[in-house]
């Protein structure tokens, strides 16, 4: 029996709208590129180059790369990973901060989200390594007793971190997100910046308008018909234009002819079939929206719905119905639309 590993060309669920008029004061200039096993976009609004700022954001990304990607060998995040249970690993602030905020979320979702999956991930090959046989049910039983909120102990004052159980972290629900934030904070002290726009796999964050007072756009892919946009987001309709996605088709295995998910149900070890296609959050920053929306994805519609009313959560559902797409507002975003 083999897996066949679906990795869709499209940028994830996001496509971007970048709309210029003649009256655009500022000169656009985009810079692309590659990092964190996906595309990145960064348009900048500025009468002089950009080229300085791009490269030093290029260098924030890549240092974020290097301490939170387990497709890196050498990384951060692998040493923690490759470390004995119960040995301290030093690692950064950027790092702590991650792991910090991860696991409080972990905690108030009662584990639904969890970073320490990361066994349970690379066993249905959706990390670093390809594999060619379903997980046994023991090895699921096993590292999903592993999984939990405080799997990882810290040492805020000494850097340092431990595993309590045989878990591996996986940051790939947070560290783009973090990323974009690192990316932001450097870009707004610029000032011959007059606005700007990054996005890295579908994950964005901007300025709240362009130069010319008009909002930067952000469509939503309709998962049923990936062609077409079903749902586009103004950035001047929130304090702080910070958006992330998550989905169900985007990242997904066919075993027996049979589709399952990347997003994994941490109590079980087994791919979620929620029905549920996709999930954005709109938050103070991208490393939240990031997260929450993973969450959200890993929760039935019901649950998902009544956590983010709970919680104050911008959010956008979209489900599928009769194979038609059918949007769900939480009722903060309601709010927003008003």
């Amino acid at each position: 029996m083999n897996f066949k590993l679906v990795l869709s060309s499209l940028t994830f669920i996001l496509a971007l709208f970048l709309i210029f008029k003649k009256e655009d004061v500022a000169e656009i200039q985009i810079y692309k590129g590659n990092i964190m096993g996906t595309s990145y976009n960064i348009t900048l609004q500025s009468d002089v180059s950009g080229e300085d700022a791009h490269f030093k954001a290029y260098n924030i990304l890549q240092k974020v790369n290097q301490e939170m990607s387990t497709y890196i060998d050498d990384s951060l995040i692998s040493k923690v990973n490759k470390a004995d249970i119960g040995k301290w690993v030093k690692v950064s602030q950027d790092f702590l901060d991650v792991l910090s905020f991860a696991t409080a979320l972990c905690k108030d979702t009662r584990g639904i989200y969890d970073v320490s999956i990361g066994k349970l991930v690379n066993l249905w090959g959706f990390g670093p390594d390809s594999v060619d046989k379903q997980p046994s049910t023991e090895e699921l039983s096993y590292f999903s007793s592993q999984v939990g909120c405080n799997s990882i102990e810290t040492d805020p004052t000494n850097l340092s971190i431990k595993k309590a159980k045989d878990v591996e972290l996986d940051f790939s629900s947070i560290a783009k997100g973090f990323a974009l934030d690192k990316v932001y904070e450097f870009l707004i002290k610029q000032s011959y910046l007059n606005s700007f726009f990054i996005e890295i796999g579908g994950e964005i964050r901007s300025t709240a308008l362009k130069s010319n007072d008009q909002p930067w756009k952000a469509g939503i892919i309709n998962p049923i018909q990936q062609e077409k946009i079903i749902y586009t987001f103004l950035s001047s309709d929130f304090n702080t234009f910070a958006l992330a996605t998550s989905g169900d088709y985007r990242n997904i295995r066919i075993f027996d002819e049979e589709e399952l998910s990347h997003t994994l149900d941490t109590s079980s070890g087994i791919p979620t079939n929620l029905a549920k296609k996709s999930v954005s959050v709109v938050a103070e920053n991208t490393m939240k929206a990031d997260a929450l929306a993973t969450a959200l994805n890993a929760m039935t519609l019901e649950q998902a719905i009544n956590y983010a009313d709970q919680k104050q959560i911008k959010a956008l559902f979209i489900t599928e119905s009769d194979g038609q797409s059918k949007i769900i507002f939480s009722e903060k975003l309601k709010q927003v639309k008003m």
